[in-house]
């Protein structure tokens, strides 16, 4: 009975179709070139991840249409998000180009319509661990393929498909968070502690700086929001103290990390970011881009140096603050404070969706694409949803104990009422 009370698969099936699409959408959001900044126009990889995209969305509409029992979500996430992106929208008119903004608003609802069709469909445990594991799959392939061009440029970016180092280090960082967590739960196993290593070694070898520094806080943060650590964990944790000592008190590998070759210079102007902050910031309050941004195609800023004339938007909020103004800034910062504060709320999520919270929050003011198609808006709104109170996911019977996180939603009133009568007792 428990195999077929949703869809007509069996659990491990159930799992692989999630996972395959989850590898789909991860695919369709996951930059395929470095360096190419999406300005309008079509050309064949625009077409290839559109089709990708559009996959996704279908193959998630099958698994809803087929589903025997869905769930809810709740629309402070959603609702937050279309107003940031039809302010935006809004700017990219008034700032006369409307046509790669509209592009990128559509690819924007395509994933948010894709991710709330598996998350209704679905056990949340079914949605956080294929989503983490297509990331960790994608990521894995991406360092393999391009591991031969990171030797020679000394920081490992993704081969195939084609991404810099720090989009790479954010893809596996997600996933070596969730088995930081499943080691902290479940105790220390051959397979997590393995695949842990792997996606620790992706993002050391990329030396994305902040990246790492965020990657331990959140493995530190999943063990301390375990209610019960395991024995093999304890006894993890206990191990890894002195060797965590012996390293910062007499090794030199964290400034060299940290310092990556750079001057002091560019240090503290973390390799330029700041100049497209400030340019952003000088925008004049008098102006409509100040407050409602010029559009989600803004994704450089005029800037004054000797060498160049425009700057990449290297943050997040800058990002926003570009595309969607103070106002898409505000509704940002409230939809952030909302989930950080379910995060810390539900016990049941609390050791995989606060790290991971923490570190896209951390991320955003190095790093674009909180409100973006990217692996990082996916991740987030991932999260957001399944986090907020008015999301009710289907019934995870199917799953052992140990997995059943959320409420379930009935399944039906003939299963309810066998259930009901099996536990009555029987008068004579």
């Amino acid at each position: 009975m428990e195999k077929t009370l949703r869809h007509n698969l069996s659990p491990r099936g159930l799992w692989m179709l999630v996972f395959a699409i989850q590898c789909i959408l991860v695919m369709s959001v996951v930059p395929w070139r470095q360096g190419v900044l999406y300005g309008g126009g079509v050309d064949p990889v625009v077409l290839a991840k559109a089709a990708i995209g559009t996959l996704a969305f279908g193959s998630a509409m099958a698994l809803f249409l087929t589903a025997k029992a869905r769930g809810r979500v709740g629309m402070r996430s959603l609702s937050l998000l279309s107003l940031i992106v039809a302010i935006a929208l809004l700017g990219a008119f008034a700032n006369g180009s409307p046509v790669a903004a509209v592009v990128l608003s559509v690819r924007i609802a395509l994933i948010a319509a894709t991710v709330v069709l598996i998350v209704v469909s679905v056990p949340q445990r079914v949605v956080l661990i294929t989503l983490l594991a297509a990331l960790g799959v994608v990521a894995t392939a991406a360092a393999i393929t391009g591991a031969a061009k990171g030797l020679s440029l000394g920081r490992l970016g993704g081969g195939l498909p084609d991404m810099a180092p720090n989009v790479l280090a954010g893809l596996a960082a997600a996933p070596a968070i969730g088995l930081a967590a499943d080691i902290a739960g479940r105790g220390v196993r051959l397979w997590n502690s393995a695949a842990f290593a792997a996606m620790f070694a992706i993002v050391f070898a990329t030396q994305s700086r902040t990246t790492l520094i965020v990657l331990v806080l959140g493995v530190v943060l999943a063990f301390l929001c375990t209610r019960r650590l395991t024995t093999s964990a304890a006894m993890l944790t206990i191990a890894t103290l002195p060797l965590s000592y012996l390293l910062l008190a007499f090794t030199d590998i964290v400034p060299r990390i940290l310092g990556r070759g750079q001057s002091v210079q560019e240090l503290s102007t973390f390799s330029s970011r700041t100049v497209a902050w400030d340019a952003v910031l000088a925008t004049p309050f008098d102006s409509w881009a100040k407050w409602i941004g010029v559009g989600l195609a803004a994704k450089t800023v005029p800037v004054q140096q000797r060498w160049r004339d425009e700057q990449v938007l290297d943050s997040s909020w800058v990002s926003v603050l570009a595309q969607a103004g103070l106002i898409g800034t505000a509704l940002l910062g409230i939809w952030i404070v909302f989930s950080t504060a379910e995060g810390l709320r539900q016990s049941s999520l609390k050791p995989i969706a606060l790290p991971l919270l923490v570190m896209l929050l951390i991320r955003s003011f190095t790093e674009s694409g909180l409100v973006d198609s990217s692996a990082t808006f996916l991740i987030f709104l991932t999260v957001s949803l399944l986090l907020e109170p008015g999301t009710r996911v289907p019934h995870e019977a199917m799953l052992p104990a140990p997995y059943q996180l959320a409420a379930p939603l009935p399944i039906a009133k003939r299963d309810r009422a066998m259930a009901t009568a099996a536990t009555r007792p029987h008068l004579p």
